[in-house]
């Protein structure tokens, strides 16, 4: 199954790519994707921004991280635990910073 993944902002170049299309042989949830990300794709756990540190995870969870599948927000579906369809596109926004 193919699924689209589409980092926004300063998440473009820690993935190195505008988007990523992945090819997974089962379904996945988005809790899977993002532990392919991490481990195959070097999403890192936090980024340092000046004097500020923007965590993106909490051990294996998502903190901060704006994640939609097809323009819709995983909080509004079943979070982590959302399964992902033939042809998804997962688009990841890094939480704000600043004042």
């Amino acid at each position: 199954m193919k699924i689209v993944v589409k980092p926004y902002l300063f998440l473009r170049e820690m993935l190195g790519a505008k988007e990523l299309a992945l090819e997974v042989n089962k379904k996945i949830t988005i809790s899977d994707l993002l532990k392919i990300l991490r481990e195959e794709h070097g999403l890192p756990d936090h980024f340092e921004a000046g004097f500020q540190v923007l965590r993106f995870f909490d051990g294996n969870e998502p903190v901060g991280l704006i994640i939609l599948i097809d323009g819709r927000n995983i909080k509004q579906l079943q979070g982590t635990e959302t399964l992902l369809h033939p042809g998804a596109v997962i688009s990841l926004f890094p939480p704000a910073a600043g004042g």
